[in-house]
């Protein structure tokens, strides 16, 4: 509800200390989430993201369609390289994630 949110100004918060102290601690694991799942769907959906981007080459170029650009010329090092970047970066979100997570878990045992 919006409880919190409301003794908060009833109290003298201002909009900005109500959205940074109420709101979005409130709301910051859907919010991870949703920031996570884009991000997997951004490097990782070809099709999406060609027709989300107009596929207009310099100017909506994506990861994910260069690879695309770079395989279809036939520069497979360097559609690999790409390729490896992207992984990479996947890589790093999940170890992102589950570090997050591990670090909400005991700071909510902790608290109990």
């Amino acid at each position: 509800g919006n409880e919190e949110e409301e003794a908060a100004i009833v109290l003298g918060a201002t909009g900005w200390q109500t959205f940074w102290h109420i709101t979005i601690p409130n709301i910051k694991w859907g919010l991870l989430y949703g920031v996570i799942l884009c991000n997997a769907r951004a490097m990782g959906e070809l099709g999406a993201v060609s027709v989300v981007s107009g596929h207009i080459r310099g100017e909506t170029n994506t990861l994910p369609l260069q690879v695309e650009i770079l395989y279809n010329e036939y520069t497979f090092s360097a559609a690999f390289a790409v390729s490896s970047l992207l992984a990479f970066l996947a890589i790093l979100t999940l170890i992102l994630k589950v570090w997050i997570e591990g670090r909400s878990q005991s700071s909510e045992h902790k608290s109990i």
